[in-house]
């Protein structure tokens, strides 16, 4: 009767252990879905092991991939508040790392089984504990598995009374729910963490990045096209986005997009986007279809970056071209009729080349200060100043110049330039540039008629040049140029006359933007 009567305490403990077990697991797993990280994960798994083992302070350890050391995962929170009680004003602490295998828990490592230690400080491998750690009296230590290979151990300590057997199968039976609870708890938040990567990366893309199914729906999309357009994601959901398409596209764009989706194959379309605020912006589109293999369904992901600047600089660049050409043809018929009436002007070749390469100079001191300005326009008085200088004149008492800032179209720059030239060259041999004490004066303005047309009004005047009985007997180039040329060509309005003191020139031009007079 004893002996059924002890026997039937064992089962009544054993179920009572059991149910403890079960009630602790039970804990484990329905908690464990609020632990907002690995560390919490082990401090509440800690906490359960110590209400089942009575242990009053316990730690939870994992090998190294070199498993030559481990590394603690959590030290319960009754630990932590022994600790400060012993070490008071300390703030909290992070679990330490890279322990060496030694006292008793690298016994329990290196003999891959539970250990008790009932009075700690007499165990052979007993190494005492770590500055501030609590004194150990009793020790229960238990490795952790998983998939069969060991990974860790669980250590509790200082039991009033002592570790029982009771104590460490009820350990041993935890520890499988503990690693589970660990390892799924890590796969979550790894999960976790990579979605949160994907959704950054996606919200940190510039261009709008989409997911669709086979027809055509949105599945995902990483927010860029409400933020563009201002539609919402059900707004834009099954085609509502062609509304943000601009009307022109809208057919083509639809019928690509359709192709696309019928026949998997990719499609690359530019198409104009209407943005907040009503502006239409370029975006290229591209589509690409992508297979599950197991699943055999068929998944679109669709990007689309905006092209609007490239746009805007590829038509700019095709300006350019079509200037540039526009240009080159102006400049070669200008230099043929320099050329031309040159020859035709005669006198000995060496004079006929000299005349030829300083107009052809002259010519292309413009062009390069053409090339100075986004505009192409270039400034009176620096283009004035740069003929002067071509031939040795700088400011000083013989020099004159006056007037505003007035910038001038390239094909009006290239005539005033040319008629400024042969001036200064008759100036140098015959006139004001010649005789000392002799006075150059260059006086410009700017003008609007009624109309609304601007011009120009240049004035050359010499003084102090002694007096010419006659006008030049021949009709030269320069004269040619200002007295038919520019008249005829642009619309210029001009007086040229050789009189007592020297010449004196007046040129009123109209200003109008390439294209529409030039």
């Amino acid at each position: 009767m004893k002996a059924e009567a002890q026997d039937e305490t064992d089962l009544l403990a054993t179920l009572a252990r059991k149910n403890a077990v079960l009630r602790a697991i039970n804990r484990i797993f329905h908690e464990a879905l609020g632990a907002t990280s690995e560390e919490a994960l082990g401090r509440l798994c800690l906490a359960v092991a110590e209400d089942v083992t009575g242990a009053t302070f316990s730690f939870m350890a994992e090998l190294t991939e070199g498993r030559d050391q481990i590394h603690d995962l959590a030290i319960s929170d009754r630990a932590w508040a022994l600790f400060h009680q012993t070490w008071p004003g300390l703030g909290p602490q992070g679990v330490p790392t890279h322990f060496d295998l030694h006292g008793l828990y690298g016994r329990v490592i290196n003999d891959n089984a539970s250990l008790i230690a009932n009075d700690a400080s007499a165990h052979p491998d007993a190494i005492g504990v770590p500055h501030g750690h609590p004194p150990l009296s009793s020790f229960l230590g238990v490795p952790l598995h998983r998939q069969g290979e060991l990974i860790g151990l669980i250590a509790l300590g200082n039991r009033p009374g002592g570790f029982r057997d009771v104590d460490r199968m009820a350990a041993e039976e935890l520890a499988p729910a503990i690693v589970q609870a660990l390892y799924s708890k890590r796969a979550e938040l790894a999960l976790r963490e990579s979605e949160d990567i994907r959704r950054v990366s996606m919200e940190l893309v510039p261009a709008i990045l989409w997911r669709a199914d086979h027809a055509g729906r949105n599945v995902m999309s990483n927010g860029q096209w409400s933020e563009l357009t201002g539609q919402s994601e059900r707004a834009a959901a099954d085609w509502g986005w062609l509304d943000r398409v601009h009307p022109a596209d809208r057919d083509k764009v639809e019928a690509a997009f359709r192709h696309s989706y019928a026949t998997a194959e990719p499609m690359e379309q530019q198409m104009r986007i209407r943005c907040r605020g009503g502006v239409h912006r370029w975006f290229l589109m591209r589509l690409v279809a992508v297979s599950d293999q197991q699943s055999a369904d068929t998944h679109w992901f669709g990007a689309a970056t905006d092209v609007h600047v490239v746009r805007q600089l590829e038509e700019r660049q095709r300006r350019l071209v079509a200037e540039l050409q526009h240009r080159v043809r102006n400049i070669l018929t200008v230099v043929r009729s320099v050329f031309s009436r040159t020859v035709e002007a005669g006198g000995a070749m060496e004079d006929v080349s000299d005349h030829f390469r300083g107009r052809l100079d002259a010519l292309a001191r413009t062009q390069a200060i053409v090339t100075q300005t986004a505009s192409g326009h270039v400034d009176l008085e620096n283009l004035i100043r740069d003929e002067l200088l071509s031939i040795g004149v700088a400011d000083g008492a013989a020099l004159a110049l006056s007037g505003p800032d007035v910038p001038l179209p390239p094909r009006a720059a290239e005539a005033i330039g040319l008629a400024v030239h042969e001036l200064a060259m008759n100036a140098v041999k015959f006139g004001a540039l010649k005789v000392p004490g002799a006075v150059l004066e260059i006086d410009w303005s700017c003008d609007v008629d009624g109309d609304g047309t601007q011009h120009v009004r240049l004035a050359w005047i010499e003084k102090g040049v002694p007096a010419v009985p006659i006008s030049p007997s021949r009709q030269g180039f320069g004269t040619e140029l200002i007295c038919e040329a520019l008249p005829y060509q642009y619309g210029a309005d001009t007086h040229l006359a050789f009189v007592g003191g020297g010449v004196r020139c007046t040129i009123t031009m109209p200003l109008l933007e390439e294209g529409s007079l030039f």
